[in-house]
């Protein structure tokens, strides 16, 4: 029994990571395209171009920094944690 649910976390932690590792591809796409947004509104966007720009590129950096970062922080919280 015990052996079931210690294989039950395993595959569970294995689906976690895939997701995460689905979402940070994902994250990096959507950065780039938060990125190209940012730099049309810089461009096109007149005397407010600058404002609304800055939005788009703070948002993406910090989104990806965080996306990026919760591998660490799940690996962090993992080692924490005592079954």
């Amino acid at each position: 029994m015990n052996y079931i649910a210690l294989s039950a976390i395993s595959n569970l932690q294995a689906t976690g990571a895939s997701i995460l590792t689905a979402m940070q591809l994902l994250g990096i796409i959507s950065a780039a395209i938060a990125f190209g947004i940012g730099a049309y509104h810089l461009i096109w966007g007149g005397v407010r171009g600058r404002q609304s720009s800055l939005v788009w590129f703070i948002g993406g950096s910090v989104g990806l920094v965080v996306l990026m970062g919760a591998t660490a922080i799940a690996e962090y919280i993992d080692s924490q944690v005592v079954f």
